[in-house]
């Protein structure tokens, strides 16, 4: 009898809590997000995509306004790695849209509207650095990863801190995702102290040694290989790294 009785305490309990599980729902049934926003963070010269960093990459910070206009809260939109971007839920609305701490110069947009449905909206942006020029190879008879490249300043006021030829053995390889490279008689990375004034008629060379590197290119695969460049500008906040697209080589 006790074990009837506690099963119908228990029937009864679930149901209360049922129905009170549904009250809740209804009261806290808010209108679902009715727009979606893609697009692409563009160079405006030129209109090239701006390559980032999957991890602490660039990131579109979004201020909703309308009803909110008076306490906006900040929400970021993430970029993919080659600068293209996309958002399914967000609410149509008026925005402003701050760009910070990005591999650009930051700016404001004080209102954009996004309207119900499919938004395209592509952002032109000065680029701190572009590579140009670029070109990864495989030397064979050297048995090195050979990037060459030059640069240009998207202002004249910018100079260069540091630049580094990447491998990883995925697409998303940059700062944050590589393999940690030996010198070797390669040169993977310089450091410029202080920094240098860009000269559009530079060309860069980098490589990696693949013999000194043996353990990691150990498996006959394709390798990503991307040359990121970061500059250095005062007064813009933080600078994430420039960069070219990445290659794969079969190795």
């Amino acid at each position: 009898m006790k074990k009837i009785y506690y099963y119908f305490i228990y029937m009864a309990i679930s149901i209360l809590i049922s129905f009170t599980s549904c009250d809740l729902l209804r009261i806290d049934n808010f209108p679902q997000p009715d727009a979606q926003v893609f697009g692409a963070i563009r160079d405006s010269v030129g209109g090239e995509l701006v390559e980032t960093d999957l991890i602490n990459g660039s990131v579109i910070g979004t201020y909703e306004l309308g009803e909110y206009a008076n306490n906006p809260e900040l929400r970021n939109w993430l970029v993919m790695q080659n600068g293209e971007y996309r958002n399914n839920l967000v609410y149509s609305n008026t925005y402003s849209i701050d760009f910070m701490s990005c591999n650009f110069f930051p700016y404001k947009i004080p209102e954009l509207v996004i309207k119900p449905g499919p938004n395209e909206i592509d952002f032109h942006v000065v680029p701190f650095i572009r590579i140009k020029n670029h070109s990864i190879t495989h030397d064979v008879s050297g048995n090195k990863i050979v990037a060459t490249f030059t640069l240009e300043g998207g202002r004249p006021t910018v100079k260069v801190a540091s630049m580094a030829l990447y491998a990883f053995t995925d697409m998303y390889v940059g700062e944050y995702i590589n393999k940690t490279i030996s010198v070797g008689t390669g040169v993977p990375k310089i450091s410029f102290t202080p920094e240098a004034t860009i000269d559009p008629e530079t060309i860069y060379t980098l490589s990696i040694d693949l013999a000194e590197n043996a353990s990691i290119f150990d498996v006959h695969k394709n390798y990503y290989f991307r040359i990121g460049v970061k500059a250095s500008q005062s007064g813009v906040g933080i600078i994430r790294s420039n960069y070219a697209p990445a290659v794969a080589i079969p190795l």
